[in-house]
């Protein structure tokens, strides 16, 4: 993709998103370029990385009547909570808007960037990873495992083999974070969640 097209894509995005979740986004895309290369991506695969975090929240700021209306209109048959619901929704609508730019991959990490699933790609992982890690987030848990995850980036020396390792590993410890955020807080915990946390634990 051409720095052109990503533009273009970009300005659509901002037309959709508040100022602050603007910045989030683009901050998520800054987050996901440090660990593709960190991480020894290949020139698609982090072509791909920079979409998929760019489109990550395209449907954050759609009301709750708005993400259903749109789980209708897609289809979409899984269950999902008001505040993750625009992971399903947002795969559908960057797909309808973007077409063959958002391919399987492209997709599927949008569509698991909050929750998580059970057999996370790499790519999947890394923004799953970079929404949780990008510096505007102010929460402890959120800086603690961004410095966790620079430290062991500079430590594995862009490795491949490690790299996966480390992205498996950074991948359980936040689910393991949002897991016990939600039991403390007695809230429902979505299965897709639930299905990482089992497939990372194995």
């Amino acid at each position: 993709m051409n720095a052109a097209h990503f533009e273009e894509i970009k300005e659509r995005v901002r037309s959709l998103q508040s100022e602050k979740r603007f910045r989030h986004t683009l901050s998520v895309v800054r987050e996901a370029e440090y660990i593709a290369k960190m991480c020894a991506f290949s020139e698609a695969e982090t072509e791909k990385a920079r979409l998929a975090a760019l489109l990550h929240d395209i449907t954050k700021c759609f009301s709750d009547t708005e993400q259903a209306e749109m789980f209708e209109k897609y289809g979409i048959t899984e269950q999902s909570e008001p505040p993750t619901a625009h992971e399903k929704t947002g795969a559908y609508f960057a797909r309808e808007l973007f077409g063959d730019d958002i391919d399987s991959d492209v997709f599927s990490a949008i569509s698991c960037h909050t929750t998580g699933k059970a057999g996370m790609s790499a790519l999947d992982m890394a923004i799953f990873i970079a929404d949780f890690t990008e510096e505007t987030r102010e929460h402890a848990s959120c800086r603690y495992m961004r410095a966790y995850l620079h430290t062991e980036c500079e430590r594995i020396c862009a490795e491949r083999k490690k790299a996966e390792e480390l992205l498996r590993d950074v991948t359980q410890r936040i689910i393991e974070n949002t897991l016990g955020f939600l039991t403390l807080r007695k809230r429902k915990i979505d299965l897709h969640t639930v299905e990482a946390w089992n497939f990372l634990a194995e």
